[in-house]
């Protein structure tokens, strides 16, 4: 992984083989960076995306062996349960120019993934909501 900052943008060029959500992870951890938004492009492989069924109140989750072309990130940070936690969303593409989209829930780069992520000093924090089943982030206002 590399990086480069300018003011509160980091721009995140990650290596073929990396795990994205656990490099992410661990480069916020080390900045101390609490939340902030992502976007970005590359290449993935071997990854799993989820789609979350409502009724079921669970993510349906598909296995993608192979490499993708990363077309569009788009994600967030927030805390969950005190940690920093990055929620991505992802548009992939395959060699029959077929797209394919969802909840990130783990992949690998396969050539390279080229991220800006915007930290922010707002308090954003994942919190459970009974109606949805899911945790959903939340603006947390501190002092007044």
């Amino acid at each position: 992984m590399k990086n480069s900052k300018s003011g509160n943008l980091h721009f995140i060029k990650l290596d073929k083989g990396e795990e994205i959500i656990s490099t992410i992870t661990t480069f916020a951890n080390e900045l101390c960076l609490k939340s902030g938004f992502l976007t970005g492009i590359g290449a993935l492989r071997d990854l799993e995306i989820g789609y979350f069924d409502m009724k079921k109140a669970k993510y349906d989750i598909k296995k993608m062996d192979g490499e993708y072309e990363l077309l569009s990130l788009m994600g967030n940070l927030g805390v969950v349960d005190g940690k920093v936690n990055p929620h991505l969303h992802v548009v992939l593409g395959d060699d029959k120019f077929q797209c394919y989209g969802g909840h990130l829930l783990k992949g690998y780069i396969a050539i390279t993934c080229e991220l800006v992520l915007a930290a922010t000093d707002m308090r954003l924090e994942r919190i459970y909501d009974d109606e949805t089943k899911l945790k959903l982030l939340t603006p947390i206002h501190e002092g007044n």
